[in-house]
């Protein structure tokens, strides 16, 4: 084992793996050993920084466990990215929750109330935004005052006063 954590440390000194370097990580008999010669050699390659991205063999494990940089190698969580957000305790990057991104409401009076060739209904609202709506009963008018709310599945809800709700998108 001291054998294989020098030669991976003495391949990962130069700035491109040679040849003689590649065969020295083949000559590695254990797995998890060749692996981290394989992996300092190629983080030498990309980065030329392979002090730091070096793994070396943990002291006193009797499996060769691969340690990166001190720490114990394991499949990467988002929990240090968003450490402070206890939802997201135990996700992965792609499990996570997150946060949404400006107000979660809007209140408005609505401009214009147009529609195309096609039936679909626009609201212009005197904040200059452009609403489609996907749900028209034809009570909407202008100078009616709306709020536009966030809903489920980054949809959107508009409101009007008298508890109506229409799906809206927002086109401009």
């Amino acid at each position: 084992m001291r054998g294989t954590l020098l030669v991976c440390f003495a391949a990962a000194a130069g700035a491109s793996p040679s040849n003689e370097e590649m065969a020295r990580c083949a000559a590695v008999a254990s797995p998890e050993p060749r692996l981290a010669c394989y992996d300092a050699l190629a983080h030498r390659a990309a980065d030329k920084t392979a002090s730091a991205a070096a793994p070396a063999i943990r002291p006193g494990s009797s499996s060769g466990a691969v340690v990166a940089n001190g720490a114990a190698d394991s499949v990467p969580t988002a929990a240090a990215a968003s450490a402070g957000d206890p939802r997201n305790f135990g996700l992965t990057a792609i499990q996570q929750h997150t946060a949404d991104l400006g107000p979660k409401s809007i209140a408005a009076r609505i401009s214009i109330v147009s529609s195309d060739q096609n039936g679909r209904v626009f609201i212009v609202l005197d904040s200059g935004q452009t609403w489609t709506v996907l749900d028209n009963d034809g009570r909407l008018a202008t100078g009616d005052a709306v709020v536009i709310k966030r809903a489920a599945l980054a949809s959107f809800l508009m409101m009007t006063p008298s508890n109506h709700s229409y799906r809206v998108r927002r086109v401009k």
